[in-house]
């Protein structure tokens, strides 16, 4: 099928979407900017100690991909990579080390909710054209909250599901409390592993939102990649669903 026919198509199915579920971080607000930054900051802190960067970042990326299947994904775990980094690195930690990872540990907790741009008005165009929204996103529960509670974007969803991981099977609990199939639905995120091929899997409608930066775990290809379209931004859903 031609790239005109298929969007025509898809066009289609995104005007008779009943439910958008959306991703969070990286797709409504920004975070791998924040985890980068702690990431850029430890190894700093580590250079200082006589540490090779280039070697402690590909250690980091290792150990960070080997921990997720034993404590998910979540800033506190990625934190606890690092502190076992230094702690298998450095026998004797001085008071400065350790106030340094806590300052890092600090800045990535509390971060800033920064919306990328825009989301706010397309968020709130959908909601004034009555569309079902969900926000779908994973980590730690308290967190993600916080963070969703701070975005000031609570009113114009009806919920926001937080799971430790995002799989096939999570992605059909989600359409079954919703009381809508597969076909109703589009998936809309910044993730190939997490967001689009478990929904692509389910038969719901994927909208693969490219920046600039992805985290390396979630680099993967797509399971089908002619069921998947690319935007830059959530603004290009507007005209999908016959609104400007």
């Amino acid at each position: 099928m031609c790239y005109i026919h298929r969007m025509k198509n898809f066009n289609e199915k995104m005007e008779k979407t009943k439910l958008f579920i959306f991703d969070a971080d990286d797709t409504l607000w920004e975070s791998g900017l924040y985890f980068r930054r702690a990431e850029k900051d430890f190894i700093s802190l580590m250079h200082s100690l006589g540490f090779d960067p280039e070697t402690l970042s590909s250690e980091i990326h290792i150990k960070d991909i080997e921990r997720l299947s034993v404590t998910g994904y979540g800033a506190n775990p990625y934190l606890n990579t690092l502190k076992l980094i230094l702690e298998e690195k450095v026998q004797s930690i001085s008071p400065y080390t350790i106030t340094s990872l806590e300052h890092i540990a600090h800045s990535l907790i509390h971060h800033p909710l920064i919306l990328l741009p825009g989301v706010l008005d397309s968020i709130a165009k959908l909601n004034q054209a009555d569309k079902r929204m969900i926000v779908y996103t994973m980590g730690e529960k308290e967190h993600q909250i916080s963070k969703f509670n701070r975005s000031g974007l609570t009113g114009f969803f009806e919920n926001c599901t937080v799971v430790p991981l995002k799989t096939k099977d999570t992605m059909i609990d989600i359409l079954a409390t919703a009381g809508v199939t597969a076909e109703q639905a589009c998936m809309i995120g910044n993730s190939p592993r997490s967001d689009i091929n478990p929904a692509i899997r389910c038969g719901v409608n994927a909208l693969y939102v490219k920046r600039p930066y992805t985290w390396l775990a979630e680099e993967i290809d797509f399971a089908e990649p002619e069921l998947v379209t690319t935007i830059a931004g959530l603004d290009e859903i507007l005209p999908m669903v016959g609104l400007t």
